[in-house]
């Protein structure tokens, strides 16, 4: 209130009479007349604060296309920040591996049971993870024979927990030293597979699951196999599995598990190609 009195008596000292312009001031001439006052105020306050002097900016740094000697610096910190850095760790290759076979499976089942595994499942779109089960399971018997362990290994299947419920189970020793297992979740019905290495090589999974896996299914071709499986929602028996010419799963009664490990694959004989000289 104080600074507007005293602007509005700085612009009545201003003001010419309005007898001696012959005419009255205006309200719009009054308030333009007013800022102006109160801008010449303001500067005044400023002036006296400041002793008229700019204050000043720290200096900007202009980079230009031309400026070599700014990338020769760049290039100099670049070398030295490469130079501080540790060396590369080694890269995992699988150099050879070596299928648990059902016989040899008690002998390394200490082992593999008291692994701490690091898991991968079907996140890409690779085959592998693509690829129904029951195909994938047809394929690996191609290539690596039959599963280390079958749901008929386990005692009383159907007291077991969902999660233990598997229809296969393979178990490698890649490179001599790391386990790796291939195992379904979800039986026959499903996509993929679930990958499990030793938790110390966590980080080098995805090379597993390419240079091993991938690489070894490349070019497989389906194998008759037979599996029995239970569903623990419907609690039923399966018989599942490949015959050589299509994928079958028929519901069965509760199979006699001591019988044998796993059924004998049924195959379908190929029909004989018509020789030259017979008629068609």
């Amino acid at each position: 209130m104080r600074l507007f009195l005293y602007g509005f008596l700085v612009l009545a000292a201003y003001l010419p009479s309005a007898t001696a312009v012959g005419r009255q001031v205006s309200s719009s001439d009054l308030l333009q007349r007013y800022m102006q006052a109160r801008t010449h105020f303001l500067a005044e306050q400023e002036v006296q604060r400041t002793g008229s002097r700019i204050p000043y900016r720290a200096p900007a740094t202009l980079y230009l296309e031309g400026d070599t000697v700014r990338a020769w610096l760049e290039g100099l910190e670049y070398q030295r920040l490469l130079s501080s850095l540790p060396d590369k760790l080694p890269l995992f290759t699988v150099t050879n591996w070596r299928k648990i076979p059902f016989q040899a499976k008690d002998t390394h089942a200490k082992a593999f049971s008291g692994t701490k595994w690091a898991f991968t499942g079907s996140s890409s779109l690779s085959p592998v993870d693509t690829m129904k089960t029951a195909d994938l399971r047809s394929r690996f018997e191609s290539v690596f024979g039959a599963p280390t362990l079958t749901l008929s290994d386990r005692q009383r299947p159907e007291e077991l927990q969902r999660e233990d419920i598997i229809q296969f189970e393979y178990w490698f020793l890649l490179n001599d030293s790391v386990r790796v297992a291939i195992l379904d979740v979800n039986g026959p019905w499903d996509r993929g597979i679930v990958l499990a290495a030793d938790q110390r090589v966590r980080s080098h999974l995805p090379v597993i699951k390419r240079d091993f896996l991938e690489h070894m299914l490349a070019d497989a071709e389906r194998a008759p196999f037979a599996d029995y499986y239970y569903n623990v929602d419907l609690q039923a028996w399966y018989l599942t599995g490949y015959d050589g010419a299509s994928f079958f799963d028929e519901r069965i009664d509760r199979p006699d598990l001591n019988d044998r490990r796993y059924p004998v694959p049924r195959t379908v004989e190929p029909e004989p190609t018509p020789s030259a000289n017979e008629p068609n």
